[in-house]
């Protein structure tokens, strides 16, 4: 069967079409900077060559439309028509009530709309994308795979929240987590790439990039998450604050007139790394003012590594000791200068690092010294193939269900 993972960003859309359950990619590409004058888009089909091109995307309808097409109308199409897809499988983020991977209906979506407050910057452009592919492809079934799904197994005192039981009950506020299917691929992957089938195994993943967060992984599932109820939590991310004191928000309310929304939006936008340097959140830019003397950045810098060790040492505790630390994401993958960085931090759990393994390392790849402790590993981010193989589950179960009935 033929699923179409897609993950959608404010401005950009990313999709990946595996044949299942070989797991074969067939197609993948990522459409940029949606909404201006033009969009850089690339894109790789069967066995063509990977190609680059600049494209008028003025909106996700028409990102949305780019992509179909090229699945469907380029020199070596994969797909006759979108009617050869089993479904189209996205990278949900968050909705009241479901933390599962579900079937997408008007009950979905209001769910999700009804945490747009918690999810600002991921709800909106998801809702949209669900919409725009019920219109371009009406026949074939839309899934969502919401990033909670895999943090259920977190326990009750890991998860819960010292705050008025009532609120707790009725408005179900909790740890839910999220990068779910991030976290996912890296408890499936690095017993893969260890060769150990040791069903024991304590890994603490560190999903590193524009949005970060870390889980505490034991026998393959979640135990503990450094995000929570919202996306807005945990790690400082870009733009988004992470934790924060929740008298910080009161206060400024009060000093600075400001509304809920307007307060959220402030530190969903204007927070994080960027917050504290002045100069955006990119990590790479802020290594590069760092290094020609600017505080702000490397102040934000460090902010970003200790808050990331500090999770770190609090899930060795929580799992009673370390195997592996994993790396992924986006910085986590590249960074090479940032993860010498935490790793130095982190010798006391018996993390050591290998300077020129840290630097020889490409996509993926063990960078501990062979007497260390505990294996650090660099994982690719794989999270389109998770969404995929978890939408094929949902598709096995409903086939099953419909021949049962």
């Amino acid at each position: 069967m033929k699923i179409l993972a897609i993950n959608v960003g404010s401005t950009s859309l990313k999709f990946r079409l595996f044949e299942m359950p070989a797991e074969i990619v067939l197609a993948s590409g990522r459409i940029e900077r949606v909404g201006d004058a033009l969009s850089p888009v690339s894109w790789t089909v069967g066995e063509s060559p990977h190609r680059r091109e600049e494209r008028s995307c003025p909106d996700q309808q028409a990102a949305i439309a780019l992509a179909l097409n090229i699945l469907t109308q380029s020199a070596d199409p994969v797909l006759s028509s979108v009617s050869d897809l089993a479904c189209v499988a996205f990278k949900a983020v968050h909705a009241e009530g479901i933390a599962d991977t579900v079937f997408f209906d008007d009950g979905v979506l209001a769910a999700m709309a009804e945490y747009i407050p918690l999810a600002p910057m991921h709800n909106p452009p998801y809702m949209e994308a669900v919409r725009v592919f019920g219109n371009l492809a009406p026949n074939v079934p839309l899934i969502g795979v919401f990033e909670p799904a895999f943090h259920r197994t977190i326990p009750d005192h890991a998860r819960t929240y010292a705050i008025p039981w009532r609120w707790s009950e009725k408005y179900r506020i909790r740890r839910y987590g999220f990068h779910g299917a991030s976290h996912r691929y890296v408890a499936s992957r690095v017993p893969q790439l260890l060769g150990r089938a040791d069903d024991r195994l304590r890994i603490i993943s560190c999903h590193l990039g524009g949005s970060s967060s870390v889980c505490a992984l034991e026998a393959g599932e979640s135990r503990d998450t450094s995000m929570g109820f919202s996306t807005q939590s945990g790690l400082p991310h870009a733009t988004r604050s992470g934790d924060l004191d929740p008298f910080v928000p009161l206060y400024l309310m009060q000093k600075e007139q400001l509304d809920p929304e307007q307060l959220g939006h402030i530190l969903a936008s204007e927070g994080g790394l960027s917050g504290i340097s002045g100069m955006g959140g990119d990590v790479r830019d802020l290594e590069r003012a760092a290094a020609q003397g600017d505080g702000r950045a490397a102040l934000a810098l460090d902010v970003f590594v200790y808050e990331i060790q500090k999770y770190v040492g609090a899930y060795f505790v929580a799992l009673g000791g370390l195997d592996v630390l994993a790396l992924t994401g986006g910085i986590g993958e590249n960074g090479v200068a940032l993860r010498a960085r935490i790793c130095a931090g982190l010798g006391c759990l018996g993390v050591d690092i290998d300077s020129e393994r840290n630097e020889a390392v490409g996509s993926e790849g063990v960078i501990s010294t062979p007497s260390s402790p505990v294996t650090v590993a660099v994982i690719a981010a794989n999270e389109e193939l998770v969404i995929a193989r978890e939408a094929m589950k949902l598709l096995a179960g409903s086939a099953m269900a419909v021949s049962a009935g």
